[in-house]
């Protein structure tokens, strides 16, 4: 090697490791992109300053060698009274390279220097928009079928609950169900989609729940709510997402999620992924529903200008959803047939605690959640007025519930068992209004790379970028 008077490139011979990794950002100078590169690592791979260099533009790669006759030469500055070699690529055709890719993998090796998009900018740049979808614990499929209305087709589906795995079946026949837990999931073998919609069980995140589910044990209030042992199934889905690598994510949780550990944990992971994140609490009340079912809702998208459904104000009452009379007298009850939950009601008013049943007429504009076990006829559960007696109740009916949570009426739920359709019903989303959500996702602007061509310095043409078949989203 020739030797720079101020700088001894022997010295460094000895620590040459390669090939050596890192990241470098493209700026602008001039109206102009710009790549930067100094540091004596440079010097280790043999670019001394004033040595002569070759630069070749292609897609999605710059490679930067040492060359005698080359049209470029190693620059150099002084910091700290030593000479720093310097790489300066201030071209145009760096755009046509990378489009709009603005970070960099710098790979070194022994005289020569290859640039492309770094693994997370590869990642992002080819999220398909195929408009399938795919739904990780996924249920009975409400939040699929909210998809499936949205304009998604459903391709895959993970529930390891036997029961409401062939409810998902029954309703979306096409799909392919891995009816696992997910640790036991083949990865590999889920279908790309451009929608994954993951329904995370809330038990870990719930404020009602007391005991521990299967122990019975009282819950360690010291805890946090990921000690919990679902609690963990946040970085399970962090793993299928990575490798799946949908162009949007949506995840339903339960209110207390947004602002745990585990939630901060998911929002940072999407956004290090290249996600642009939206995150909120929601009430469907706020949007023109009737139940108070409040949820953690988070979008990650790729996309741009995504925006949540308008506040809608609520004219709708239970009247809308209620079921015909005719054939429900039966089903009403009094302090007299059912005094258990009477004197329930009265000995909770006593202590003020609020743990009574809300009781709905007509005339209702706001029905409390609906639990799980909704129809096990629990003390707390909402009750449907008598048109005409007082004192007089009963529980909603099965397509009272549907009705309020926004199903179709052609979904099957499992009608046969009442307990598991309520379960399906009482953990899942309310469709209707997801469906708003997901619909805002389901046309977010695509961008293609413009078509170019460049004569670059080694009087090599670049190819069509957007020929690659890669969408920018």
């Amino acid at each position: 090697r020739d030797s720079n008077p101020e700088i001894d490139s022997n010295r460094f011979v000895t620590m040459n490791v390669f090939p050596r990794f890192s990241t470098t950002k493209i700026g602008r100078n001039k109206d102009a992109p710009r790549v930067w590169l100094e540091g004596l690592y440079l010097l280790r791979a043999g670019f001394v300053p004033a040595h002569r260099i070759q630069v070749h533009f292609s897609e999605q790669r710059v490679e930067i060698k040492l060359a005698p006759e080359g049209t470029r030469v190693v620059s150099s500055k002084t910091r700290h009274k030593q000479s720093i070699p310097v790489l300066d690529l201030n071209t145009s055709a760096l755009a046509d390279c990378f489009g709009p890719i603005t970070t960099l993998q710098v790979q070194i090796t022994e005289g020569a220097i290859v640039l492309t998009p770094t693994r997370n900018e590869r990642l992002r740049a080819t999220r398909c928009r195929n408009g399938k979808e795919g739904s990780l614990f996924a249920g009975g499929g409400l939040l699929t079928e909210a998809a499936r209305l949205a304009g998604y087709q459903p391709a895959f589906a993970v529930e390891i609950n036997e029961q409401y795995a062939k409810v998902f079946e029954e309703n979306h026949r096409q799909t392919r169900m891995f009816n696992l837990s997910i640790e036991d999931v083949p990865v590999e073998m889920l279908p790309t989609v451009e929608l994954l919609s993951i329904g995370l069980p809330c038990e870990p995140f719930s404020m009602a729940r007391r005991v521990e589910k299967g122990t019975g044990k009282k819950r360690d209030k010291t805890l946090p709510p990921e000690a919990h042992p679902l609690g963990d199934l946040t970085v399970w889905a962090a793993l299928v997402i990575r490798a799946l690598n949908p162009a949007t994510v949506v995840i339903e949780e339960a209110p207390g999620y947004l602002n745990s550990g585990a939630g901060f944990m998911m929002r940072l992971f999407l956004e290090r992924a290249g996600y642009t994140v939206e995150a909120r609490v929601i009430d469907p009340r706020e949007y023109g529903e009737l139940t108070a079912r409040a949820r953690t809702v988070i979008v990650a998208h790729s996309g741009s200008d995504f925006r949540w459904p308008e506040p809608t104000p609520n004219i709708r009452t239970f009247a809308e959803i209620r079921d015909d009379e005719s054939h429900l007298e039966d089903r009403y009850f009094t302090s007299e047939t059912k005094p258990w939950l009477t004197n329930h009601w009265a000995n909770q008013t006593a202590k003020g605690n609020g743990f009574t049943s809300t009781q709905l007429d007509n005339q209702s504009t706001s029905v409390p959640c609906v639990s799980k076990r909704y129809f096990s006829q629990q003390g707390t559960g909402a009750v449907v007025k008598h048109l005409q007696r007082a004192e007089c109740w009963r529980w909603m009916t099965l397509a009272e519930v549907r009705r309020l949570h926004g199903v179709p009426d052609s979904y099957y739920l499992g009608e046969e068992s009442k307990t598991r359709a309520g379960e399906i019903l009482g953990q899942g989303v309310i469709v209707s209004f997801f469906q708003k959500i997901i619909a805002a996702t389901r046309n977010l602007g695509t961008r293609q790379i413009p078509k170019s061509s460049t004569t670059t310095e080694d009087n090599t043409v670049t190819t069509d970028i957007s020929q690659l078949g890669l969408v920018f989203v």
